[in-house]
């Protein structure tokens, strides 16, 4: 797996120009070259009055210490094998690049000598995961102590002042999901300037111009499809509804159980139907797709009987829904002839309930799982494409989150700093993607 340095890198085929006169933002040495001229941001023009040239500092470095470790019996491979170093750690994984190759030294004692790197332990430096040696002098059961370092990653802002003269706002650092700095006020952003790990100066294939809002992103959301829920919203009664799916439904890597989308969605539709009793049930399970839930017994969720897990149909058909939405990023392997059978099958469950469904489809994941090479490439999974013609075909409420990470490169947001985890867990501002596109079917 290519680690998310390189990817970053690739990013360099970024977008139009938000120019409208004058020459574009560009990278040299340690600062980024801001040209006079007018900016289009969303439907306004933006003028600089005077060239600016603006310093970035190197992305964020730091050292770790006599961290005390356990090698893992696993070699290390991946997101998932090996014993996480520390530092990396995005919540549940750690953050694939954030290392600092050549960094690491392991040692039996903190003053006792070097372990041998292949003999003793082994790393994924991508990963920052350890394992045990294939002739190590230490077993899995001892504690050794690791010094390494490791990077953070910045989404600073260049703002654009009511007198026109460009400056650059800093963001935080953060491990995995930086969040650009709001400009300051009187001020209006143009750009966003992404600093990678360990990036000692900027490239201008790392700056992201603001060329439209949120408002601005077209997607394939359905309005009018839930007839039956709407006129229950609308008369104030009660209105139960059923957020189901997998991890990300479950809330992922959102901060707060209040910023997981399933939560934003039902708060949002209390706002806007404040005499309705609306009762929202979040029926999900990490790492589960559709199939396990409908056939439990020929797909088992984690090898075990669904009397155990719960992951079975049956929990969403005793909820008694009004309304069911269905998220699974897992199901987004199947081909669309696969799609056109399960998803036939969950339409007449949820159907044969007396209940109306939204199908969302799933956000952006890591370049791997996307085969992405840049940004801003378009969506092209089948599962997605096939889905969105599923509720076309069968009149269904759809919630396209898809089309809004599509959208995110415009907005000036590279969309992998929206995955907390790096691979798949999308941040606060990431859920709430797929509560504002099911908002949306409430028109």
């Amino acid at each position: 797996m290519k680690n998310r340095i390189l990817l970053f890198v690739l990013a360099a085929i970024v977008a139009p120009t938000s120019l409208v006169c004058g020459a574009e933002i560009t990278a040299q040495g340690g600062a980024v070259l801001v040209p006079a001229g007018e900016y289009r941001v969303g439907a306004r023009t933006v003028k600089v009055v005077q060239a600016a040239t603006l310093a970035v500092a190197p992305a964020p470095v730091l050292a770790i210490t006599n961290e005390p470790v356990k090698l893992s019996a696993d070699k290390p491979a991946g997101w998932s094998k090996g014993t996480r170093l520390r530092g990396c750690n995005a919540k549940d994984v750690n953050a694939c690049g954030s290392f600092v190759p050549g960094s690491l030294e392991i040692r039996r004692t903190k003053a006792g000598p070097l372990l041998k790197v292949g003999d003793d332990y082994l790393a994924d430096t991508a990963w920052g995961h350890v394992g045990i040696g294939t002739n190590s002098c230490v077993t899995i059961k001892d504690v050794v102590v690791a010094n390494y370092r490791y990077s953070l990653l910045r989404m600073d802002t260049i703002q654009v002042s009511a007198d026109g003269k460009a400056s650059l706002k800093a963001s935080e650092p953060h491990i995995s999901a930086p969040m650009p700095p709001v400009a300051d006020a009187g001020c209006i952003a143009i750009a966003h300037v992404f600093v990678n790990y360990s990036d000692t100066e900027p490239k201008t294939g790392q700056i992201y111009p603001v060329l439209e809002t949120a408002a601005q992103a077209v997607t394939r959301t359905t309005a009018g499809r839930i007839p039956k829920t709407l006129a229950k919203l609308k008369a104030g009664g009660p209105v139960k509804i059923v957020c189901w799916g997998d991890s990300v439904t479950a809330g992922g890597n959102a901060s707060k159980p209040e910023f997981r989308y399933p939560d934003v969605f039902a708060a949002g539709l209390r706002e806007r139907f404040p005499q309705a009793k609306i009762e929202m049930e979040n029926i999900s399970a990490g790492g589960s797709h559709s199939r396990q839930w409908l056939f439990p017994d020929k797909f088992p969720y984690r090898g075990k009987p669904w009397q155990e897990t719960g992951v079975t149909w049956q929990r969403i058909a005793d909820a008694k829904p009004d309304l069911v939405t269905l998220e699974f990023v897992n199901d987004a392997g199947m081909t669309p002839a696969v799609v056109e059978e399960v998803y036939s099958d969950i339409l007449s469950r949820v159907q044969g309930i007396g209940a109306e469904l939204i199908l969302i489809t799933p956000h952006f994941t890591m370049w791997k799982m996307m085969g992405f090479k840049s940004m801003n490439e378009v969506e092209r999974r089948p599962y997605v494409l096939a889905l969105r013609e599923f509720a076309n075909k069968h009149n269904i409420a759809l919630a396209d989150a898809a089309a809004r990470w599509e959208h995110l490169w415009k907005e000036g947001l590279p969309y992998l700093t929206l995955l907390h985890n790096t691979i798949n867990h999308p941040d606060d501002r990431g859920q709430r993607l797929f509560a504002e596109e099911l908002w949306k079917c409430f028109r």
